[in-house]
């Protein structure tokens, strides 16, 4: 058992309800691929599956990680990893169902280097930003690389990032680029097939809108009202759409039409980089347009082309 299924989508396309359909008729289960489904208690604002959903089809990555942590790629590779084997020694298929960047393309080549950040490069870094000197990090950084590097200096999120990994590893910018390109994916044991699912515009955009309302409906202000209470939220997390709309409009407290328009605007936004961050940099084997098609259409035919590779 060596072959994947991935299913994925640009946002409010409507993967959830196909995944769960599809994988009962495939005899899956899934594996999500969104970076924000793996913390805990951030459910309404993330469109998590419901507990119902996923009493009906296990998922795996999902509510694996304390909402005021930190979660990155490496982690999500490492529980992806481990949900594909223990899955296929129950005798399911993998159904990945997802769309988050890096995480999805995880599936198909490397998206981290290997190289284990020292303590030592830990605390050089550190020290300098805790005393505002980001200058010392760019220098250090041009020292180590002959005065060369292929990197905004003004960034200093990828000056320290860079740095960090050049003091661990003694190699350049340039070496450790080299070594990331001939590394593999973490999954390339795997044979994948890929369904990208769109909407026309239109049809996505009510699709949109209707989600943004039930969220609105089922509590999303008073989750993030309690997720701030509890200083729940991450750097990250905290700026998700959804999320950092919400926060925002509780310090304005202007009207809900106007919360949901400021997420619907945002949402349509990602969307639009969706659309040409999916066609060029994931394979997509089967793109699948389902405006106007009922659920058993849908299923029936994502059916015919998925058990085909499956063989089942």
């Amino acid at each position: 058992m060596n072959k994947i299924v991935i299913l994925t989508g640009y946002t409010g396309v409507g993967k959830t309800a196909i995944s769960i359909e599809l994988a009962k008729a495939l005899n899956a289960e899934i594996i999500s691929c969104d970076s924000l489904l793996v913390y805990k208690h951030l459910n309404i604002g993330t469109a998590k599956p419901t507990a119902e959903e996923q009493q009906i089809i296990p998922h795996h990555c999902i509510d694996i990680a304390e909402p005021d942590t930190q979660f990155d790629v490496q982690q999500y590779i490492s529980y992806a990893k481990k949900a594909v084997t223990d899955i296929f020694d129950r005798k399911k298929n993998v159904l990945v169902v997802g769309g988050t960047g890096f995480y999805l393309k995880s599936f198909f080549s490397p998206v981290i280097d290997d190289i284990k950040i020292t303590p030592e490069a830990d605390q050089f870094v550190d020290v300098a930003i805790k005393n505002h000197t980001p200058e010392i990090l760019v220098q250090k950084l041009l020292d180590l690389n002959d005065g060369q590097v292929d990197i905004d200096l003004k960034n200093i999120r990828r000056v320290s990032s860079a740095l960090k990994r050049c003091l661990s590893s003694n190699m350049t910018c340039t070496e450790i680029k080299n070594k990331f390109h001939r590394q593999q994916s973490a999954f390339a044991r795997y044979k994948k097939f890929t369904v990208l699912l769109t909407r026309e515009d239109a049809d996505l955009k009510i699709k949109i809108r209707h989600r943004i309302e039930t969220m609105l409906k089922s509590g999303l202000i008073a989750e993030v009202e309690q997720l701030l209470k509890n200083k729940q939220f991450n750097d990250i997390n905290r700026t998700a759409i959804g999320y950092r709309e919400t926060i925002q409009w509780l310090s304005d407290k202007t009207s809900t039409e106007d919360l949901l328009e400021k997420i619907y605007h945002d949402t349509w936004k990602l969307v639009k980089k969706q659309k040409t961050w999916f066609k060029k940099q994931i394979p997509i084997d089967f793109e699948y347009n389902i405006s106007n098609q009922s659920s058993t259409e849908i299923i029936r035919h994502l059916l015919s082309k998925t058990a085909s590779f499956l063989h089942v």
